[in-house]
């Protein structure tokens, strides 16, 4: 039993705990917000950090390539496409040649600087000019070198290989860019064939080669054909023999052929010659089969040809009908040879000189249309069987 002596306690009143909702979902929120945010800006710091290194490096590289050209394009030239061998030769030209121009090594240095590339030259304009004169200079050393010794007595005189300065030589003229243009060998300062160094004067534009007779001999080169500048050539007393039949077939731009006294040339010519635009033929004085009715078949020759003058050159057979195709002939010299008659109907309407003088077996009566020219304005007819009716203007029979 309670004891009731004891004093009674009174209850304790309820305990009230409010329930505190946890944040813990917000602040994992909030977290991952800023772990995103934290991460975008660092991937935007790193793209920007890379665009400006690759743009300066970009910019570097340029301004280097751009500084490497301007300041050193030959000698980057140079080690890329300038061989050793062809720097050497053209050191030794540059430095050695001028004081020395015998001791030059043509044999192995022209080869090699003919073959330097274009992309070079085009690039390096003061070697380009260096190397032209080198390869020029070997071109005319080598007949220097094939002449004999009164040759290269008479050529000596004449300033060749006294020094590099060839356009200075006797007979050499050169143009504005220091191409050789003309050459012209008078005997005794010819050479005894004419070499294959010759080829090397691609800017040649008139050729003459008056001989001893006996010398300049034997076939003219195969590097001949690269002369495809040339316009004029006269070859006159030599023993050079015949003429290759595909010459012109790279000698395009010749305008004036003169062959005088070339008696180892044979009588025929190249049948190439039909296709140039020739202004003048003039072959005397060596034996010819008559070309009168190829050449005036020609529809090139027909309009180019101004000068015909195959005198004394033995022709025999007769003078074709086709001689009045040439539309722009202002000259015919058939003298000293052995033509047949009949005289074709009709010259060229043209044709102001008309020399038949010396063909002893031509006979018969000029074309009326020949008498009547008002182009005419001279006619040497002596020494043959021709006549006219009534008179023939400017025409002289006797």
């Amino acid at each position: 039993m309670p004891d009731s002596s004891q004093p009674q306690l009174s209850e304790w009143p309820p305990l009230h705990v409010h329930k505190h909702r946890c944040n813990c979902e917000l602040d994992k929120k909030r977290h991952k917000r800023r772990s995103c945010c934290f991460v975008l800006l660092i991937i935007i710091l790193l793209f920007l950090i890379g665009n400006a290194i690759f743009l300066n490096v970009r910019v570097l590289s340029m301004s280097t390539t751009i500084n490497n050209s301007q300041m050193i394009p030959s000698n980057t030239s140079t080690a890329i496409s300038l061989s050793a061998n062809a720097q050497q030769c053209l050191s030794e030209y540059t430095l050695n040649a001028p004081s020395s121009p015998s001791s030059y090594p043509c044999s192995t240095c022209l080869p090699t600087l003919q073959t330097v590339p274009s992309t070079y030259l085009s690039s390096n304009t003061q070697n380009a000019q260096q190397i032209l004169n080198a390869i020029q200079f070997c071109g005319l050393r080598g007949i220097f070198d094939t002449a004999n010794s009164q040759g290269q007595a008479s050529l000596g005189n004449g300033s060749w290989l006294n020094d590099v300065k060839f356009c200075a030589w006797n007979g050499v003229t050169c143009d504005g860019s220091g191409r050789v243009a003309t050459l012209q060998l008078t005997f005794p300062g010819v050479p005894a064939t004419l070499p294959n160094e010759l080829g090397a004067l691609t800017g040649l534009e008139s050729l003459q080669v008056v001989g001893g007779n006996s010398i300049p001999a034997g076939a003219l080169p195969s590097s001949f054909t690269n002369l495809t500048s040339l316009s004029n050539i006269h070859i006159e007393a030599t023993s050079i023999t015949s003429l290759p039949d595909n010459l012109f077939s790279s000698l395009k731009a010749v305008t004036t052929l003169t062959l005088v006294r070339n008696p180892m040339m044979g009588s025929s010519l190249p049948s190439t010659l039909s296709q140039l635009p020739l202004q003048n033929l003039v072959i005397n004085s060596q034996n010819l089969t008559n070309p009168l009715s190829s050449l005036s078949s020609s529809s090139t020759l027909q309009a180019s040809l101004k000068l015909l003058d195959l005198s004394t050159t033995s022709l025999t057979g007769t003078i074709p009908g086709t001689i009045s195709s040439f539309l722009a002939l202002t000259q015919l010299l058939l003298t000293n040879n052995n033509l047949q008659p009949p005289l074709p109907s009709g010259f060229p309407p043209s044709l102001q000189i008309l020399s038949l003088q010396n063909n002893t077996a031509l006979s018969g009566t000029l074309p009326s249309s020949l008498c009547s020219s008002t182009q005419l304005k001279t006619c040497s007819l002596q020494n043959t069987g021709l006549n006219a009716t009534g008179g023939c203007g400017s025409c002289q029979f006797s």
